[in-house]
């Protein structure tokens, strides 16, 4: 027997993050406003299990499963489009993916003798990055640090799947929850141009924002989308 069930969370948005998204929005667009195109790609490390709230759907499977938090650290990747504000400021907006499977193996307390439990989780995060970024040393030094911050808007989805079997008799089944969230997301880099209009650099990125899951199909109420991102840049110049 196979069943699937999908359940789906509203749209959340504080009133400072709609402030910043329309500031953002509000950039000056003149034709002497130089643009920058980015890409990036590194490691994102999921929140630890002593970070997540005791509500945290994963850190509820660790009680009965045994998997690692940590393996739900993998790579991430994104884009971005900014506008040159001033010498020292830029500002825009980006796209960003993340996602991993992990599965838990034999349960720490297996509820009947013959019954295995299998649960496989997905995490996935499309997410949208409204940023502004700080030049201390300007945007034509020739190393430019910089430290930025702002709002993520988070289109995510969490999937269990799960197998049960007594015997000769066995079940499985597939349990969906998704919504949209935002949260605020602090970072700090540096970057060298190699070139009139390329630059590589570096960046550390922090996030922090749980989700609200439909309970009681799963054994938490929230999804931590929290961690940091180490990540290599590459950004192109265009007048």
């Amino acid at each position: 027997m196979v069943c699937t069930r999908r359940v789906r969370s509203g749209t959340r948005f504080s009133g400072w993050h709609l402030t910043l998204l329309v500031g953002a929005l509000a950039l000056p667009s003149g034709a002497d406003a130089q643009q920058v195109i980015g890409v990036s790609v590194g490691s994102f490390a999921a929140a630890s299990e002593s970070s997540r709230s005791p509500s945290d759907v994963i850190r509820a499977n660790a009680e009965f499963q045994t998997f690692d938090i940590g393996d739900f650290s993998n790579l991430v990747v994104g884009g971005e489009w900014m506008l040159a504000v001033s010498e020292y400021l830029e500002a825009g907006a980006g796209l960003e993916f993340y996602q991993k499977s992990v599965s838990g193996t034999q349960p720490v307390t297996v509820p009947a003798p013959d019954v295995a439990l299998a649960l496989d989780m997905t995490v996935r995060s499309i997410s949208v990055p409204v940023t502004a970024r700080f030049f201390p040393l300007t945007r034509n030094a020739r190393v430019q640090p910089y430290v930025g911050g702002g709002a993520m808007i988070h289109f995510w989805r969490y999937t269990e799947e799960r197998a049960l079997s007594t015997g000769m008799f066995s079940s499985q089944s597939s349990v969906i929850d998704q919504g949209i969230t935002a949260g605020p997301v602090v970072f700090g880099g540096a970057r060298v141009p190699v070139g009139p209009t390329v630059s590589i650099g570096g960046e550390v990125r922090y996030r922090t924002r749980e989700a609200r899951l439909t309970a009681p199909v799963f054994a938490g109420t929230t999804l931590d989308l929290g961690g940091l991102s180490t990540v290599a840049t590459v950004q192109f110049r265009i007048p």
